[in-house]
């Protein structure tokens, strides 16, 4: 079951974004932990991956801000961390591309859960611009 979980969701923020042996292992520890602590269903995280986005609820919105703050995407105070995510996706793809999907896709919602479950759907949407 946790490598299901970990397949599932090892591209929650990198959508189709090249990830490295250490970025999956990290990601796979991440979604793991992550699915514990929110009680979101394996099955829902697993969902997010393929882009389906419809009947989200709070967990599921929250499994995504826990994703995003142990990944080093969001800070503790609910906001995505423009710089860090910049750095980490810009590895290996254009940094102008990856500084411009960032900006499209940061924008402060209602809640930090909000927040970053809406800056995945748009980094989702976006992806092809920048791989």
């Amino acid at each position: 079951m946790k490598t299901f979980v970990a397949i599932a969701v090892v591209a929650l923020i990198a959508g189709t974004f090249a990830l490295t042996i250490d970025q999956k292992k990290k990601a796979e520890g991440y979604a793991a932990e992550c699915v514990k602590t929110t009680g979101v269903p394996p099955e829902t995280a697993a969902k997010l991956k393929g882009g389906d986005f419809a009947g989200a609820d709070d967990k599921t919105k929250c499994f995504a801000k826990c994703f995003l703050e142990k990944a080093g995407f969001m800070t503790d105070k609910g906001e995505i961390d423009e710089k860090t995510v910049i750095e980490k996706l810009s590895v290996d793809h254009d940094r102008a591309k990856v500084e411009g999907l960032v900006k499209k896709c940061n924008h402060k919602e209602a809640n930090p859960c909000e927040t970053a479950f809406k800056a995945y759907q748009c980094i989702y949407a976006a992806k092809g611009a920048v791989v």
